[in-house]
């Protein structure tokens, strides 16, 4: 299983709020797993509650979307390699 890093935008109505790039971490696969998961997981809008309640107070938003979605190297243990940078494999 892969670690990815994803940087999703949130808005509210269809309007981007400009602020709100919000950071998560993706087990899964592959790339096309990623994606079906920002869909189908409902625990990454608490995820996604939660940040936003700590980063930006009181911030109400409806939607998600992904502008980024990295992969992390990682090491023999399974953990993020700190040392090397992500690879970019999917961005708007």
């Amino acid at each position: 299983m892969a670690k990815y890093g994803v940087i999703l935008k949130l808005s509210y109505k269809g309007k981007a709020i400009e602020e709100a790039d919000v950071p998560i971490i993706v087990d899964a696969l592959d790339l096309e797993e990623v994606l079906r998961t920002l869909e189908e997981d409902m625990e990454i809008q608490i995820e996604l509650e939660d940040f936003a309640n700590q980063n930006y107070g009181e911030l109400e938003f409806d939607a998600w979307k992904p502008i980024k979605i990295f992969q992390f190297t990682l090491t023999e243990d399974g953990d993020i390699d700190e040392d090397n940078e992500p690879n970019v494999v999917w961005e708007v």
